[in-house]
């Protein structure tokens, strides 16, 4: 049972990882779309 657990844990660490590192990339696409909106002659 302790190597299931180990396993679970090393598994739901990791996509909570993944999906954290997912919304921090699209955060960063967010600002960097919703900036150059108001900066004249881009875009």
């Amino acid at each position: 049972m302790a190597e299931v657990q180990n396993a679970g844990r090393k598994g739901y660490c990791l996509m909570i990882g993944f999906i954290g590192a997912l919304l921090f990339v699209a955060l960063i696409v967010y600002i960097y779309n919703y900036n150059f909106k108001f900066i004249p002659g881009v875009g």
